[in-house]
């Protein structure tokens, strides 16, 4: 089909193409045509939300409709938020899935390549806003499709490179990288040796990791550090993360990933050999005390201390493990970083007796005060809560 056949390029694509070949036909969407498939998927994105309209309840102020889809399976979640803030969701029909699937088709001409994720908002007024997500970084684990919808997709939509966390995915439910299996091979092991590694001792660790935490808890941040138990746990909005977890005899086991790792990314797209991550690793060092991306083939680093110092495989050193952890390299960068989450009006010289306080475990609830200050007494009882669990408090 010619593009000057058509009145309509974005129409044509959608009803005389439709999913089947569309990767065919994006090229055929040359720049100046490209306008007018966006012009379309806008006026198609204020369609699918009008239809949701009418299950919106009294006086809501914005609609968020959330969709995950590949070319065999759509799933949505619709919400509207009320001018009292007040959420209410309310349920998909078919019709609008199916209009999800066409924006998914005629939108290819766009970036030459689908989406997997698309969120639309509306307010009031009537302006709906589309933001598309095709992959670079990883979706929340509620939003993922099964592995062989994927594998569909991408057959209809084929990529040279896929997202590590896509490939990751992939690897693990074709049974390539089962958790098990590399950590029997990994104990049976009695010839690779651990490699030393110059880290912060895990007491330090474990103090600054606390006191980030208590700031992200006073803060309300649905991100950042948290303290679970004997564990301490961090999810940074990228992607990346990991967690420290506290054993019996002074042991400990720092483990996780970085969203981009390159060594990953080289294993998955370009067949290189993936690392021995678990080289050398001790009989105590197993899958419960492993961060979860262990299992989703996109753990990308592991130390673990022995009680006189820490120890790895063929995991990056320190300097490369920076975005999957919290800040917490000296006193003044903990004391920088509680200070950023906190807010302007935060005292720095209290902030940095906190941090002093959590090292030497000797927090009272006047340091914390003081620290947290301008937060509501409820905020902070619930940060100084974080340094009790970890047993920094006097």
């Amino acid at each position: 089909m010619s593009t000057d056949e058509s009145p309509d390029f974005a129409l044509s694509l959608a009803t005389e193409y439709g999913g089947a070949a569309v990767t065919e036909v994006a090229a055929a969407a040359p720049p100046d045509r490209r306008d007018e498939v966006r012009r379309y998927a806008d006026e198609l994105a204020a369609d699918i939300t009008e239809l949701l309209l009418p299950a919106g309840p009294p006086r809501w102020r914005q609609l968020y409709l959330t969709c995950s889809a590949t070319v065999t399976t759509v799933t949505a979640d619709a919400v509207f938020i009320t001018e009292t803030g007040d959420s209410a969701q309310v349920a998909v029909p078919a019709t609008v899935t199916e209009l999800i699937q066409l924006l998914r088709t005629v939108t290819v001409a766009l970036q030459d390549r689908a989406w997997w994720l698309v969120e639309l908002r509306r307010d009031r007024d009537g302006a709906t806003v589309s933001e598309f997500g095709y992959g670079d970084v990883p979706f929340p684990p509620s939003l993922l499709q099964p592995a062989a919808a994927y594998r569909a997709d991408l057959a209809r939509f084929p990529r040279e490179r896929l997202p590590v966390w896509l490939a990751a995915y992939l690897a693990v439910e074709d049974g390539r990288l089962r958790l098990a299996d590399l950590l029997t091979r990994a104990h049976l092991d009695r010839e690779t040796p651990a490699i030393p590694v110059e880290f912060l001792d895990p007491r330090l660790v474990w103090a600054r990791w606390a006191t980030v935490a208590a700031a992200a808890v006073v803060a309300e941040s649905d991100w950042g550090p948290r303290i679970i138990g004997s564990a301490a746990a961090f999810e940074s909005t990228d992607g990346s993360g990991s967690t420290l977890h506290l054993l019996p005899g002074g042991r400990a086991v720092l483990s996780g990933g970085t969203w981009d790792a390159p060594e990953l990314d080289a294993a998955y797209n370009d067949g290189a050999p993936m690392p021995e991550y678990y080289g050398g690793l001790p009989d105590w060092v197993d899958a419960p005390v492993l961060n979860h991306r262990a299992v989703a083939g996109l753990l990308s680093f592991c130390y673990w201390w022995d009680g006189t110092g820490w120890y790895r495989g063929q995991s990056p050193g320190p300097a490369r493990i920076g975005a999957a952890i919290p800040g917490m390299w000296t006193p003044d960068t903990v004391t920088g970083i509680v200070c950023a989450v906190l807010g302007d009006s935060t005292s720095r010289s209290a902030v940095a007796d906190l941090v002093a306080a959590a090292e030497s475990g000797t927090v009272t609830r006047d340091t914390a005060r003081a620290a947290f200050g301008g937060a509501d007494s409820t905020a902070v009882a619930a940060g100084f809560t974080q340094l009790a669990l970890a047993g920094l408090t006097r």
